[in-house]
């Protein structure tokens, strides 16, 4: 089992996802409000036998608490109904990343926190919300009425339960075509400065593993002193802070320059630790191939700048790849979380 250190973190992040996912609703209602008012008024106007079940009161509660309640609520009450679960689920993930290092960690966790927000959430909750009623009505209906009414009894109390979120939903994706456009401009405006921060970061991973490599060469062959992880560790934010600031400071040449030699550094590194079987005392390389393809990519922007929308276009790829990489392992470590002797 996890130690209680170990766990006590991991149920906090699950109590930050429910409080966060929540307040990430919260800034789309606001931001929907009017529009969501405007669909209900045109719906009324069009359809008055609506008129009963959505009396004034009702369509100001919609407008006002649809979306934070119906699209937060299926990643809440999994959070909360399988905490434990999604707890050891991140246990699961930190010892399947436990060989690669906490800022590669953040590397891919950062990526993955991008994509989550751009593109998982706002286009994945509303249909998971409606598939979230069907699914729960369903095993509650068979487990209570199994063997007195039709196996399809649940359907209709799942319509009814889903009406309201349903008319959420309905007017959510009518302005889908909006919606798109203005994730995708907010995406591509700023797509540059995303992929600069995970640039940055990969940089410095690259130039912080090649000092640890130093260490660890002189360790293995040299003085045999121990290798000093937190001072590698602390010159990797020190790196990360000085190329942030000049990417941001119109020196994103400069930081251009140092991403060749840190590739450079990167392939070298990788080819003396096989040649002089390094590996088997460090897992420095391991996990650092998305960190190697975005530093390359960088690289190759320049020749894709003539090609319209090509260079947001593989910037976004890379990013949304490297996260997915760790969404796929959230779900093998979810479904391996109740194997005890995995735990």
């Amino acid at each position: 089992m996890s130690d209680s250190n170990e766990l006590m973190l991991n149920r906090l992040l699950v109590i930050v996802q429910i409080i966060l996912i929540p307040v990430y609703f919260i800034y789309f209602a606001v931001n929907w409000h009017d529009k969501l008012l405007l669909f209900f008024d045109n719906l009324l106007e069009n359809a008055n036998w609506l008129s009963p079940v959505l009396p004034h009161w009702m369509v100001v509660f919609l407008a006002n608490y649809g979306i934070p309640i119906f699209f937060s609520l299926p990643w809440v009450l999994a959070s909360i109904l399988r905490a434990t679960r999604i707890a050891d689920a991140y246990t699961l993930m930190g010892r399947a990343l436990g060989k690669v290092r906490i800022d590669q960690k953040l590397f891919y966790g950062l990526n993955a926190a991008f994509t989550l927000v751009f593109f998982v959430l706002p286009f994945g909750s509303p249909i998971i919300t409606i598939i979230g009623i069907f699914v729960v009505m369903r095993m509650v209906m068979r487990k209570l009425l199994i063997g007195k009414f039709s196996k399809l009894s649940w359907i209709i109390p799942s319509l009814i339960i889903s009406f309201y979120p349903s008319l959420i939903v309905i007017a959510f994706y009518i302005n889908y075509i909006e919606l798109m456009q203005v994730i995708m401009i907010t995406w591509t405006s700023n797509i540059g400065a995303i992929f600069g921060i995970g640039l940055c970061l990969a940089i410095s991973i690259s130039l912080g593993n090649f000092f640890l490599f130093l260490f660890e060469g002189r360790s293995k062959f040299g003085s045999g002193e121990e290798v000093n992880e937190g001072l590698v560790l602390l010159l990797k934010a020190i790196f990360f802070s000085v190329f942030l600031m000049l990417y941001f400071s119109d020196g994103e040449q400069v930081v251009n320059i140092v991403n060749y030699i840190a590739v450079a550094l990167a392939f070298f590194e990788m080819i003396v630790r096989r040649m002089k079987d390094m590996d088997s005392d460090s897992n420095t390389t391991k996990g650092i191939v998305m960190v190697i393809i975005f530093s390359i990519v960088n690289m190759m922007l320049k020749y894709l700048e003539t090609i319209p929308n090509a260079k947001e276009f593989v910037q976004s790829l890379v990013i949304i790849v490297s996260g997915l990489i760790f969404f796929v392992l959230f779900i093998l470590s979810y479904r391996y979380a109740t194997d005890p002797e995995l735990l």
